[in-house]
């Protein structure tokens, strides 16, 4: 399962703040894009709190050597390379003093500002395609040497410490090469036998503008987003041993992350859940878990064309086994069969409610969303031959 950054308790942004960030050590400060906030202002509003920032450290990537453009920072993380069907990509960054004289005036900085020794708050914010680094007011990030270290989904950033001299009211700029994963997907959607059901739902989804032909023609998005989706669709025709497969319920793809993807489906799906639950074999159960906040995340996604999304209710089916195919059915007010529900569908690397073992990888994955690595899961879906005939790509080095 899915990124997210990591929440750190206890913590308020101010009225203006990007993000506040915590250590988790006294010598070792984590910031992550979770607290991130007010990230698409105005221009002209931005600017303004831009321009008061005294010390700051602008960060610029560049990939293969060109410039990497960052289009927004929130509170969720980055988006890059126009990805609008994807939550952003969770964002972590590692930052401290590198010498005892700027940690003496961090010290003093936590002292004015009756922060606790194992706490220290900057702003993270987007500006001019860059991610900017500033204390929460004026004087927050006083001058001097510091170190960092940054994280962002899907990418490959220098695992060494980036340090760097801030001076007195002044811009220090800071560039750094990433890399993205080298493994690609290779379809095999050409082919006469495509399973009918899989083509449809192909023909009638779109993903960041595209349709999703299209969009698992290009190479721009990420190889881990098309492997979740195509493990999804395939999971979704196996999982069911009748003719009345869960597939046959799916209208159309209209989200795609690393470790989930949303659809809009009928309520039969529900039905047909529900039915699976009771049948002699049960190869769903009914979820008795609390849900994770993550998940009701897709109500948040439904606001644009439900008005009503929050009282849409949140029903979790988990499938028997390892590598078990979860579904998250959103059933619209009153279980209305003439509205649309909606979906969330992911796989979990282990079962909670069937072995221990299982339950403590789901909690990871909870954690640190994302981790599901569906490029590495496809051989392991492989090995079953119901899942295999219909997992239509294979993963290539690049």
């Amino acid at each position: 399962m899915r990124p997210q950054p990591r929440r750190h308790a206890g913590k308020k942004p101010g009225a203006n703040a990007g993000v506040d960030i915590e250590t988790v050590s006294a010598a070792r400060l984590c910031a992550t894009a979770c607290k991130l906030s007010r990230a698409n202002e105005p221009p002209t509003r931005g600017k303004e709190r831009y321009d008061l920032m005294r010390e700051r450290v602008v960060i610029r990537f560049t990939r293969n050597g060109s410039p990497l453009r960052l289009d927004s920072v929130s509170s969720e993380g980055v988006v890059l390379d126009s990805e609008t069907d994807a939550w952003p990509r969770g964002l972590t960054m590692e930052f401290d003093a590198d010498s005892p004289i700027t940690r003496l005036r961090m010290d003093q900085v936590r002292q004015i500002k009756g922060w606790g020794s194992k706490e220290y708050k900057l702003n993270l914010s987007l500006h001019d395609e860059a991610l900017v680094v500033t204390g929460v007011d004026p004087t927050t990030l006083p001058p001097g040497r510091y170190w960092f270290r940054l994280r962002i989904g899907d990418l490959i950033l220098p695992k060494e410490r980036v340090r760097l001299d801030l001076k007195e009211n002044q811009e220090t700029q800071v560039e750094i090469e990433v890399r993205a994963d080298p493994r690609q997907v290779e379809l095999s959607l050409d082919s006469p036998n495509v399973d009918q059901q899989i083509r449809r739902v192909l023909a009638q989804s779109q993903l960041d503008g595209s349709t999703l032909t299209s969009w698992l023609a290009d190479p721009q998005p990420r190889p881990s987003r098309k492997a979740c989706l195509l493990n999804m669709l395939a999971k979704l025709r196996a999982a069911s041993p009748s003719s009345e497969t869960l597939l046959s319920h799916v209208h159309q793809v209209f989200f795609a992350d690393v470790d989930r993807c949303y659809g809009a489906v009928d309520g039969r799906l529900f039905d047909r859940l529900n039915a699976l639950t009771r049948s002699a074999d049960k190869p769903f159960s009914a979820d008795s878990l609390p849900l994770a906040l993550v998940h009701r995340k897709l109500l948040r996604r439904i606001k644009s064309v439900e008005s009503d999304a929050d009282k849409f209710r949140l029903h979790s089916f988990r499938q028997r086994g390892k590598n078990s195919l979860q579904v998250i059915v959103a059933v619209p007010p009153g279980g209305d069969p003439s509205r649309r529900f909606y979906a969330e569908f992911d796989i979990d690397l282990g079962n909670p409610v069937h072995d221990l073992e299982g339950f403590f990888i789901h909690l990871g994955e909870l954690l640190a969303p994302g981790k599901t690595d569906h490029l590495k899961l496809r051989d392991k879906l492989a090995k079953d031959q119901t899942v295999r005939e219909f997992l239509y790509y294979r993963v290539i080095d690049g």
